[in-house]
């Protein structure tokens, strides 16, 4: 496979690209909810910070 080939399967399911590979039908609807529900759940790395707490930094 060529580069561009190899990188463009690689980024079949990333978010900027989902969308217009949905509407060319690259990828079906079924293909991208399994893909999505496949993603591990990484909510505990998350950092939740408030507008006041951006709001307090911005001062």
């Amino acid at each position: 496979m060529s580069l561009l080939h190899e990188a463009i399967h690689e980024k079949k399911f990333d978010v900027r690209m989902l969308e217009r590979n949905l509407v060319r039908n690259v990828v079906t609807d079924k293909e991208a909810k399994t893909f999505v529900e496949s993603l591990p759940d990484d909510a505990e790395n998350a950092a939740y910070i408030s507008l006041d707490e951006l709001n307090e930094q911005g001062q």
